[in-house]
C-alpha cells in the first residue's frame, strides 16, 4: 500500500554514505565511478571493494543497532499506545493473581494444593470450551469494540473481590463460602477472556506493518513478562507494608483504565470491514465458520504440531505455577505470611526470567530458523521444571524460576509468532483461538488434574513428575525436527485467500 511504503521510506532513511561521497576520501569516489562506467575494470577494483565491504563497524553502533532492532516496533504510535495500556493493566491482573494465590491459601493451609486446583480449574474452563466460538467472533466483529466492553466487565469483576474482601465476607472462618464465591467471579472473568484473548491476539498484525508482526510479537511478550515480574514484587512490597488484599483489588480494577483509554486511542492498520465480514459469512455454513481454525491447523502440520506442543507445555509444565504456594508451604515452610511472601517473590523471579526470555526474541532477526530452536527451549523449560521441584531453599528457587521463565517464555513467543506468521488475516481468529485453548484453555485440566495429584503425593513430587514426561516430549521433538520443518519460513502472515 503506498502509506506503508512512505512510511517505511521514512523509518528507514537511506544512509548518506549510499548517495553522497565523503569529502574525505575522494580516491575512493572516484574508484567506485570508475568501476560503474568500466565492469571490465571490476577484477582490478576487487581488493579495495573487499577491504571496504568487511570493515568492521565500532562496538558502539553494534549495540544501537541490537537496541533499535529489538525495540523495532515502538516506532509505530498504536503500538505503543496499546502496549503501555496493556502493560498497566497486566500489572494490576498479576497484582490480583497474587493475591488470590495468598487469599486461597489462608481459606485453608492443609487444604491448598485442592482449593488452589478447584478455582483454577473454574476460573479458567470457560476459555477452553469457549475459545473457538470466540475466536468466530473476533474475525466477524470490530476487534477495538469487543475487547473495550471486555475491560469494563473485568474492572467491575476486580472491584467486586475487592468490596467482597474489605467487607469480611472472604474470611477463613467461611472457608466453603470464601470459596464459592472466589470461583464464581473466577467464572465470570473467565468467560469474558475466552472473548478477550482471540480479539486481542488478531487485533496486534494490525498496529504494526507485516515486517515488524515478528518484533512486536516479542515485545508484547515482554510487556505481559514484565507485568509477570512487576506485579507480584509490587503485592510482596505491599504484603511487607501491612496492606490488606482488597487495596490489591481495586489496584487492579483501576489498571483497566489505562488500556481501555488505550483502546479508544488506537486506529488498525486493517479497519473494521462489515462487508466482507458479510460474503465469508454468505460463503459458508455456521460449522464452516467456526470448524475454520481446527481444518487449517490439521492442514498444516507444522501449525498443528506447535498446538499440540502448547498444550504439552500448558498440562505438565503449568502445575509448578498453579501449586507454587502450596510448594513453597512444602518444601520451605513457615506462616501463612512467610508462605506468602515468599511465592510473591518466586513469581517476580519467574516474571523476570520471563522478560529476559521475551528480550531474547525480540532481538532475534526475523529469518531465524523458529523450527530449530523451539524443540531445544522447551526441553530447557522441562529441565528447569523438574530441578525446581527438588529445590528446598527459597534463593534456590527463585534462580530455577527464573531459568524456567526465561526458557518457557521463549518456547511460547516462538510459537506464537510461527502460528501468526503462517496463517491468512481472515482466519487469524479462529486460528489463534486453537492456540488460546491450547496455552490458557487447558490449564483448568491441568490444574483438576495435579491439584489433587499434589495432595496425594505432595506437591513438589506431583510437579516432578509433571515435569519428567515434559522433557520425554521435548526429546521427542528434538528427534523428529521434520514435525515443524514449515514453522519460520514465512517472513509474515500469508495473504488471505479471500
Amino acid at each position: 500500500m503506498p502509506e506503508d511504503t512512505h512510511q517505511d521510506a521514512q523509518e528507514h532513511p537511506r544512509p548518506m554514505s549510499e548517495n553522497v561521497a565523503s569529502p574525505a576520501e575522494p580516491d575512493r569516489a572516484s574508484s567506485n565511478s570508475t568501476v560503474a562506467e568500466n565492469p571490465d575494470d571490476v577484477a582490478a577494483q576487487e581488493p579495495m571493494t573487499i577491504e571496504a565491504d568487511t570493515e568492521v563497524p565500532p562496538a558502539v553502533l553494534v549495540r544501537a543497532g541490537w537496541v533499535v532492532n529489538t525495540f523495532a516496533s515502538f516506532r509505530h504510535r498504536d503500538f505503543t499506545l496499546f502496549w503501555s495500556g496493556a502493560l498497566a493493566s497486566n500489572i494490576g491482573t498479576w497484582m490480583q493473581n497474587a493475591a488470590l494465590i495468598i487469599v486461597v491459601y489462608g481459606l485453608a493451609p492443609k487444604q491448598a494444593s485442592l482449593y488452589a486446583g478447584l478455582v483454577g480449574f473454574i476460573s479458567g474452563a470457560p476459555v477452553f470450551f469457549l475459545a473457538i466460538p470466540a475466536g468466530d467472533i473476533a474475525d466477524r466483529f470490530d476487534r477495538r469494540k469487543l475487547l473495550i466492553i471486555i475491560q469494563v466487565v473485568l474492572l467491575v469483576q476486580a472491584a467486586s473481590l475487592g468490596l467482597l474482601y474489605d467487607l469480611h465476607i472472604l474470611t477463613p472462618s467461611r472457608p466453603i463460602l470464601s470459596l464459592a464465591l472466589v470461583a464464581g467471579l473466577g467464572l465470570i472473568a473467565g468467560i469474558f477472556t475466552a472473548f478477550m484473548m482471540p480479539a486481542y491476539q488478531s487485533l496486534l498484525p494490525d498496529l504494526v506493518p507485516r515486517k515488524d508482526l515478528m518484533n512486536a510479537i516479542a515485545l508484547n511478550a515482554v510487556q505481559f513478562q514484565s507485568s509477570r515480574m512487576f506485579g507480584p514484587m509490587i503485592v510482596s512490597a505491599m504484603v511487607l507494608a501491612g496492606a490488606g488484599m482488597g487495596l490489591i483489588f481495586y489496584a487492579n480494577a483501576a489498571s483497566f483504565v489505562f488500556v481501555i483509554l488505550a483502546l479508544l486511542a488506537v486506529r488498525p492498520r486493517a479497519a473494521f470491514d462489515p462487508g466482507a465480514v458479510a460474503r465469508h459469512r454468505a460463503e459458508e455454513s455456521v460449522m464452516q465458520r467456526v470448524g475454520a481454525g481446527i481444518a487449517y491447523a490439521r492442514q498444516d502440520r507444522a501449525v498443528g504440531m506447535l498446538i499440540l506442543s502448547t498444550a504439552m507445555l500448558t498440562i505438565f509444565g503449568f502445575p509448578y505455577m498453579t501449586l507454587l504456594a502450596a510448594i513453597v508451604g512444602a518444601n520451605i515452610g513457615g506462616t501463612v505470611t512467610q508462605v506468602g511472601r515468599a511465592t510473591a517473590v518466586i513469581m517476580a523471579f519467574n516474571g523476570l526470567g520471563a522478560l529476559l526470555g521475551a528480550l531474547g526474541v525480540a532481538s532475534l532477526p526475523s529469518t531465524t530458523p523458529r523450527n530449530r530452536v523451539i524443540p531445544y527451549t522447551l526441553l530447557a523449560f522441562a529441565a528447569f521444571v523438574v530441578m525446581f521441584s527438588l529445590a528446598h531453599v527459597e534463593w534456590t528457587m527463585a534462580v530455577f524460576s527464573v531459568l524456567a521463565g526465561a526458557a518457557l517464555m521463549a518456547t511460547n513467543s516462538l510459537a506464537m509468532t510461527s502460528i501468526q506468521s503462517e496463517v491468512p488475516g481472515h482466519l487469524r481468529g479462529r486460528v489463534m483461538a486453537l492456540f488460546v485453548m491450547s496455552f490458557v484453555g487447558i490449564m483448568p485440566f491441568s490444574a483438576l488434574i495435579f491439584g489433587p495429584v499434589g495432595q496425594i503425593i505432595g506437591p513438589d513430587r506431583a510437579v516432578m513428575v509433571a515435569g519428567i514426561v515434559l522433557l520425554a516430549w521435548a526429546l521427542l521433538l528434538v528427534a523428529r525436527p521434520q514435525w515443524l520443518q514449515s514453522v519460520g519460513t514465512s517472513a509474515g502472515p500469508k495473504e488471505s485467500a479471500a
